[in-house]
Order: C-alpha cells, then sequence, then structure tokens
C-alpha cells in the first residue's frame, strides 16, 4: 500500500498528494466533505501506484471510493483525468468534465502519428533526425483511461456537494475546456492548472486545439482577477494568496516572452521549430519531451502577435514561417 500523503487545508477541504511518472512528481488532488457528502477534484493517473495512494488517503479521513458522490475534473490532461474511468468504476460517482476538454481528449486518444507528424513537419520539426515519434496515446497509453462523462460542465455552473456551492468558471488556454472550482462561500478556487503559484501552466497551439490559445488563456487570467478569493488550491505547488499579485507575474512572463519573439523574427522569417530552440535553448540532442512542447508554446506566442497584427505568417514549399510585422 503506497503510503498516503492527505491533510485538511480547510474545513472540509482535503488536498491529496497523487504520484506521478514524470515532471513535476506529484499532483494535487482535492476531496471535499461537507454533510454525507463526498466530491472529488481531479483523479491522477491510472497506474496501481496512484490509485493505491487515492485509496489510502480515502480510508486516512474516513471516506472509501464508494462513498464518492462526484468526480469533477478541471481538465482532460493525463495527470488530472487519466486515472478518472477506474475511480468512476469503483465508486459508481457521477463524473464531471467540460464538454470541449472530453472531445479533446477523445481526440487524443484517436490521433494517428500520420496528422500529427504533418503538423510537426509543416512547423519545422527536423523529424527525420528521430528514429521514430511515438503518438501520445501510444506513450500514455496504460496511464490514461478516461471515463465516459455523466455530465459536461459549462461556464457560472453550479455543483452543490452538502452546504459547499461550487461555481465551474470556464479558464480555456492551457486546454480548451480548462475550469476552475470556486467555493463561494469559503472563497476558495481550486485552481487546477490554470494558477500555480511557481511555474507558469503550459499554453500551446495544437493540433485541433485552440487557434489562439495564449490570447484565451491571458483573457482567462483576468477573468479570474474580478473574483475575491481568500486562497488558492493549485494542481501543483502549495496553497497561496494575493492571487492577482501571481496573475500580474503570469501575463508579465508572457508579455515578456513576446518581445522575445519578436526579436527573434525581426531581422527574417523563420519556423516555429527553430525560433522555439533559440527561445527555450535547446538542440538536437535534447529530449523530444522537451522539444515539442517548447515548440507548441511558441506556436500560441506566434498566433497571438499574428491576431495583434505584431506578426505574420507565409508559407514556403509546405513550411510555415514568421516574421515580424
Amino acid at each position: 500500500m503506497s503510503d498516503a500523503k492527505v491533510r485538511e487545508v480547510w474545513p472540509g477541504v482535503h488536498v491529496i498528494h497523487l504520484p506521478l511518472p514524470m515532471r513535476p512528481s506529484i499532483v494535487n488532488v482535492y476531496l471535499l466533505h461537507s454533510r454525507d457528502q463526498w466530491a472529488l477534484v481531479d483523479t491522477g493517473v491510472n497506474s496501481a501506484e496512484s490509485l493505491e495512494t487515492l485509496d489510502a488517503a480515502l480510508k486516512q479521513v474516513g471516506c472509501r471510493f464508494e462513498r464518492l458522490n462526484a468526480v469533477i475534473c478541471t481538465h482532460h490532461h493525463l495527470d488530472h483525468w487519466g486515472g478518472s474511468k477506474s475511480v468512476k468504476e469503483r465508486s459508481g460517482a457521477a463524473v464531471y468534465i467540460n464538454g470541449r476538454d472530453y472531445e479533446s481528449a477523445e481526440a487524443f486518444l484517436r490521433r494517428n502519428n500520420d496528422d500529427g507528424n504533418e503538423f510537426l513537419i509543416q512547423n519545422g520539426v527536423p523529424l527525420d533526425r528521430f528514429v521514430q515519434v511515438s503518438s501520445p496515446a501510444d506513450v500514455w497509453s496504460t496511464m490514461y483511461d478516461p471515463a465516459t462523462p455523466d455530465h459536461l460542465i459549462e461556464d457560472g455552473q453550479i455543483i452543490s456537494i452538502g452546504d459547499f456551492e461550487i461555481e465551474l468558471i470556464h479558464t480555456p488556454g492551457h486546454t480548451p475546456g480548462h475550469c476552475v472550482l470556486f467555493l463561494r462561500s469559503q472563497r476558495l478556487l481550486l485552481a487546477g492548472d490554470h494558477l500555480l503559484p511557481k511555474i507558469t501552466p503550459h499554453v500551446g497551439l495544437y493540433l485541433g486545439g485552440l487557434t489562439n490559445p495564449l490570447r484565451d488563456f491571458l483573457d482567462s487570467q483576468r477573468k479570474l482577477e474580478r473574483y475575491d478569493i481568500n486562497v488558492v488550491l493549485p494542481a501543483h505547488g502549495g496553497t497561496f494568496l494575493d492571487h492577482r499579485h501571481r496573475i500580474k507575474q503570469i501575463i508579465q512572463h508572457h508579455e515578456y516572452r513576446l518581445r522575445e519573439i519578436v526579436d527573434l523574427i525581426r531581422p527574417q522569417a523563420r519556423t516555429a521549430y527553430e525560433i522555439a530552440s533559440t527561445a527555450f535553448s535547446f538542440d538536437a540532442d535534447t529530449t523530444l519531451m522537451v522539444q515539442l512542447p517548447a515548440t507548441f508554446e511558441t506556436l500560441a506566442h506566434l498566433e497571438y502577435l499574428r491576431s495583434q497584427g505584431r506578426g505574420v505568417r507565409e508559407e514556403r514549399n509546405e513550411r510555415l514561417y514568421y516574421r515580424a510585422a
């Protein structure tokens, strides 16, 4: 049995630290308890270690899988949604996720290498250097086993768990359907990956995803500035105060990155991969697990610049190049 790491961070709100097979190595999921009702927010990955840790944590606070009434997932990524089918089967709980992210999860599982490789080549990724580029579904196949949701959540929807009134706030950017959970009376924000204390969430442009994810992400950050929040409970890192200060830091980080990318495309037009290799300081020997996310994040910044009239995209020889306007 895995050693459960669980603690109460607010009356009726427990944080559970689940292990991950990648960096960051831990994801925080949250257990809400009010009167006789229990809700789990996010599930971790579908692995024996993670599920055993979750089982032990539930028992430690007087719960069991069978007592869960609801499983609410902030978004479709592996560490938040990957174990949802196993949790649903063991608990019988109603499962909630935003519809756009459920569609993204289904597309993720269906996507073949040909479509993905064409997208990569178009954006300058030199696939001929790599022996094989596996599809994400192949890489994470055993740890990503999502449930069929019972309810598709929408912006502004309220879910009641005992005395907790949970407002679902749609915050697209990190994923198309990312939602944070706002406990109204307590003024607690369960932020998923949208608002993290030490690192900036990954915001990338992906095949079939948002067309301008960085714009949506920045708009979502500003949206949360309007809320009066006591404490932020993130998916990675410790709880923190002053969400408006952290939002300003995240926006400033992206403004700096945008200026940096404009400087890189001012002298000449370049592909997203070429720009990313400089902006994120990687070379051909760097692992693909670094190169590809960096390229997708660079693409998000380039498309944001293009939407602002600060960048131009050109197609040459079936490659896309960006230059400063």
